[in-house]
């Protein structure tokens, strides 16, 4: 794993650089899911779909108790919520961290987590 091309990938995704983000997934020394799938986490936190949707095949959403799905419900991502919710596991969310929710994040994260009806 190269970590110089591993901070490339999560600025990338950090930035919503689609285009950076699509050449660095297949390259053989870069790991999309390291460190706690972190590059999925920027994307999320910036509410970058474009990169999120890129990074979901190769990343875990569910890591460090669905991360990315908390920040991008945090920072009122919804697309982002939309998106990782259904793949996303809240069991283990502390009070806290739905406390720090807006009202209308915490109900998009229980009905997107249903999936389409």
């Amino acid at each position: 794993m190269n970590l110089a091309l591993q901070r490339k990938l999560c600025d990338a995704a950090w930035d919503g650089n689609e285009a950076v983000v699509a050449g660095l997934l297949n390259h053989p020394e870069v790991i999309p899911g390291a460190h706690h799938s972190a590059a999925l986490v920027h994307a999320a936190h910036r509410g970058k779909l474009g990169c999120l949707r890129l990074l979901l095949p190769f990343s875990d959403p569910r890591a460090r108790s669905s991360e990315a799905l908390w920040r991008a419900a945090r920072y009122r991502r919804a697309s982002c919520v939309r998106a990782l919710a259904p793949l996303s596991d809240t069991s283990g969310w502390p009070q806290w961290m739905w406390e720090e929710l807006a009202p209308e994040m915490r109900a998009l994260v229980v009905t997107a987590a249903r999936g389409p009806v």
